[in-house]
């Protein structure tokens, strides 16, 4: 594809308890408009009226537009995706896995946790009652050749990125300017080695933040990964050889954040669990209520 035919428009929504908002990207390409991840609220009526819009991942503040904007058009998303919009999220992810997961949640995320209890739900009722939901490979765009679908989980599991000419929209991926919750890091850094093995794209496109160049992206991932790793090792360090509730790492990690900051560390938290049970550095019971960790001795 020529990447002159290529025109991005990004677009921001924005509601609480996002720290900074949302984007979605109108995109030109080959002769056929659509819209890449549809934000948290009211579109504009130039993306409303796109026939498709793909989805990078299932969480709220990618989708919610869908249902604030009452978008009529094809949702374009992984099967994996759909069928957690559709009401199957998982067990270990979302607002509802950290519920579980914390049980008593310490009362300044309470209402964090409800907003995305309500949200999800709110998404759940609309992508439901869409016409006409497609996997990528019944996707215009895609079947077109117009844009490449990676996957690349990591930040949840179902995330995938999306090239487009010399554009990669990399949703959650990567956070210029932030930080990143990650679910599993093994899977995050084969995401980003697929990524960044990929020589055609130029500009990336994230769900949070501005665009960046191929040199920033690389340095952040670096960055981010570094700090990941040392947190996964501390709290390695920290674990019990006995069954201990995982939300008391919450607060030895995270006590001094902020509560959105905290929230943030909920979701990492969760990730650096699992990742450190896969690793079989730890073992996990997710039948606890809340959930519970220890250290696992080689």
């Amino acid at each position: 594809m020529n990447t002159a035919e290529v025109v991005v428009v990004r677009l921001e929504t924005w509601v609480e308890p996002l720290d900074r908002p949302a984007n979605s990207y109108l995109v030109s390409a080959g002769g056929l408009k659509f819209l890449i991840d549809a934000g948290v609220g009211q579109l504009p009526k130039e993306a409303l009226e796109v026939p498709y819009v793909l989805l990078t991942h299932w969480h709220w503040d990618h989708v919610l537009g869908l249902a604030r904007s009452r978008y009529a058009g094809t949702l374009c998303a992984s099967p994996r995706t759909i069928s957690y919009l559709r009401g199957s999220p998982p067990a270990y992810e979302g607002s509802a896995a950290a519920l579980r997961a914390f049980g008593d949640v310490p009362k300044e995320l309470k209402p964090m946790l409800q907003m995305g209890l309500s949200r999800n739900s709110e998404i759940k009722e609309y992508v439901k009652s869409m016409e006409s939901v497609r996997t990528f490979n019944e996707c215009e765009p895609v079947a077109r050749g117009l844009v490449r679908v990676l996957e690349c989980p990591g930040h949840s599991d179902d995330h995938v990125c999306f090239i487009v000419g010399s554009h990669a929209f990399v949703g959650d991926s990567v956070n210029p300017g932030s930080g990143l919750s990650v679910l599993d890091i093994n899977d995050y850094i084969r995401s980003m080695e697929l990524l960044l093995s990929d020589p055609k794209w130029l500009a990336a496109h994230p769900g949070h933040g501005p665009d960046v160049d191929r040199a920033y992206v690389s340095s952040w991932v670096a960055e981010t990964l570094i700090s990941k790793v040392r947190r996964l090792i501390k709290m390695r360090s920290l674990l019990s050889p006995n069954w201990r509730p995982l939300k008391d790492y919450l607060e030895l990690l995270y006590g001094s954040e902020n509560a959105f900051a905290k929230w943030v560390g909920a979701r990492s938290l969760l990730g650096y669990a699992i990742s450190l049970a896969k690793m079989g550095l730890a073992e996990l019971n997710t039948e606890a209520q809340p959930w519970t960790i220890r250290a696992k001795e080689a």
